[in-house]
């Protein structure tokens, strides 16, 4: 276990914010979640150090999906359906406003797991596989990207070895939270990024409708693997002390719907409830209610950030 200051002022003032279960293991001990003092930083602290976090990481119960022929039934295949769905429009997000013909676009995905995005960036838009780069610290995972034809590098975004290469688009797509030496992965994104690059960030945001209702059970606090918890304000912070400047800040829909839904869950299964047609209806209740007040997305349940590097 390692206990850190915060990563956007260095402070080591921080304030009880909440006790969190490990929605994998209800019957631990529950993780504590504290406020830095200075920034207003929701993070893990203390928290599993970088060799200790695999333990926490359940591969069939965090991804079941992780690949397709794991899908068995009816249900399973639906669910992949609407997960392709859901993947054209995130390649479409990571792809607006790139000025420059497909061939010539780089795109690096930090946590890109098996490359589905990647691979439907190149599916969609037709940027080459030998232009398409992941990190990606599960080996299985990371096998199954390579096999597909991507470029995939150390786990560590800083060890990683590009020839010189640099990005026009840098994603972190529920990465970011995850990430032991943030700071360290922004500098080096940073420097990666072409001039009229930019990085795309989905996180999820801890001052969301949803997030402020379900508290200690809201799903996407997900202790200890999320070590932190960001605002539109905390995370504009950490990016602008890395040399990063926010140009658009917006909704990501999708997350809503699962947030609430499996919040939904896991607050009954921790209340001895069963989820059945009542939680089923109070879950869309919920979630319709979170996307009629969420369209502020200081108030969504999920942001995507875009970042360009700070003019000197």
């Amino acid at each position: 276990m390692e206990t850190v200051p915060c990563p956007i002022t260095g402070s080591r003032e921080f304030t009880p914010f909440l006790q969190a279960p490990d929605r994998f293991n209800l019957h631990g001990e529950p993780w504590q979640l504290v406020q830095s003092s200075a920034s207003g930083l929701v993070m893990l602290n203390p928290r599993p150090g970088p060799d200790e976090m695999a333990a926490h990481y359940p591969a069939e119960a965090y991804d079941p999906f992780l690949h397709d022929e794991n899908a068995h039934t009816l249900r399973d295949r639906a669910y992949l359906s609407v997960a392709s769905l859901l993947l054209g429009g995130k390649a479409k997000i990571v792809m607006k406003r790139v000025d420059k013909p497909a061939k010539l676009v780089h795109i690096l995905e930090v946590g890109c797991s098996t490359g589905k995005l990647l691979l439907r960036i190149h599916r969609d838009f037709g940027v080459p596989l030998t232009n398409l780069y992941g990190i990606e610290s599960d080996r299985q995972a990371a096998s199954t990207a390579r096999r597909a034809g991507l470029g995939i590098s150390e786990p560590d975004l800083r060890d990683a070895d590009f020839d010189s290469r640099r990005f026009d688009r840098i994603i972190f797509w529920h990465a970011l939270e995850h990430l032991h030496r943030i700071g360290e992965a922004l500098d080096q994104a940073r420097e990666l990024l072409t001039p009229d690059g930019q990085i795309v960030i989905a996180v999820p945001n801890i001052e969301s409708l949803d997030a402020r209702r379900y508290g200690p059970n809201w799903i996407a606090l997900d202790a200890p693997r999320h070590l932190y918890h960001f605002s539109p304000d905390t995370l504009r912070k950490l990016l602008e002390k890395h040399g990063l400047s926010v140009i658009d800040i917006v909704r990501w829909i999708p997350d809503t719907l699962y947030n609430v839904w499996y919040s939904e869950k896991l607050e009954r299964s921790i209340n001895g409830k069963p989820f059945g047609s009542d939680g089923i209806a109070r879950a869309v209740f919920r979630a319709a209610e979170s996307l009629a007040t969420g369209r502020d997305p200081k108030r969504a349940s999920s942001m995507i950030v875009r970042a360009v590097r700070m003019k000197k």
